[in-house]
């Protein structure tokens, strides 16, 4: 369950991002991207209710074991692609792809999740102007700040399927502060990895490249789905999810959180304090925010 507190949504731009995701969550249906269950308000909070993939963080695993095969990476990379595809043809861009956001479940098949910085309302290659997202995961034109558009999510692509078989993001820098991650990116010095295969460079070259125009995708997603690196992706069967995930969470129920970063499963499960100092926030109310999934009923026995 994700809860937001109302007074952290009283600027234009944070009301909207949490409008969009609410309903974003309720319109897109895709095996690939978390289902929203219920959503509620109280008086000075608002909660989201959504599914519980006890598989873990794509950013998790990554960091337990250091590095996918290209294997594995395909298979990941190919969900990923279907979820943007389902995004994409339904006018949002989802302008924060990172490992982080990116959740298997207890089969190994991924979702996407959190959509408070996706955009709504945007056909084609239609252009948007926000600056918003994860510095290192950022595409260049957000950073030069003259519009982007879908295209920001095959950068972002490019650079998880990087940091799958690295281990590393070549923009996440210890010693840089923001602004030096910022015109890294700009610079179009990408340094490919000695183990990437000739497919992996191809790819990854393809879809990190500076001007949009010039990316693979821009001319649809048919672009990367074709390219040599997803030989062995069968689509069909993928989007069926009838491809054998090639690595399965150790899941011993479905309350199992042992797939959970221990930063978060350690700290006890209570809502964060109210503190809102703005007697006026219990007044600030979301019109048509409640949400029941459809056909879902509730059994109860007295």
């Amino acid at each position: 369950m994700k809860t937001i507190k109302k007074e952290s949504t009283l600027s234009q731009i944070s009301y909207q991002s949490t409008k969009a995701e609410r309903d974003i969550l309720e319109r897109i249906t895709s095996p690939f991207i978390v289902k929203l269950h219920f959503a509620f308000q109280t008086p000075k909070k608002l909660y989201f209710v959504m599914d519980f993939l006890n598989g873990g963080e794509l950013f998790y695993h990554l960091k337990l074991e250091g590095r996918f095969t290209e294997m594995r990476t395909a298979f990941y990379a190919g969900e990923i692609l279907l979820a943007l595809e389902c995004l994409h043809s339904n006018g949002i861009i989802y302008r924060d792809l990172k490992p982080e956001n990116v959740l298997l479940d207890s089969e190994g098949h991924i979702k996407l999740t959190d959509f408070g910085l996706s955009k709504q309302g945007l056909i084609g290659n239609g252009n948007t102007y926000t600056f918003c997202g994860t510095p290192e995961y950022l595409a260049p034109e957000i950073v030069r700040g003259k519009g982007h558009n879908r295209c920001v999510d095959w950068w972002s692509l490019g650079l998880v399927i990087y940091e799958m078989l690295s281990g590393v993001n070549p923009f996440k820098v210890r010693n840089k502060n923001k602004f030096e991650k910022l015109q890294m990116i700009l610079e179009d010095n990408i340094i490919m990895q000695p183990q990437f295969s000739e497919n992996a460079t191809s790819l990854i070259q393809g879809l990190l490249q500076q001007k949009p125009k010039n990316r693979l995708g821009f001319n649809g997603s048919n672009e990367i789905r074709n390219h040599p690196f997803f030989d062995n992706i069968d689509w069909d069967l993928l989007a069926d999810k009838q491809v054998k995930p090639p690595f399965k969470p150790r899941v011993m129920g479905e309350s199992d959180i042992s797939n959970i970063d221990r930063v978060f499963t350690r700290e006890p499960p209570q809502e964060t304090p109210d503190d809102s100092s703005q007697k006026y926030i219990k007044d600030l109310k979301f019109d048509n925010f409640t949400y029941v999934q459809e056909n879902y009923s509730l059994d109860v026995t007295l």
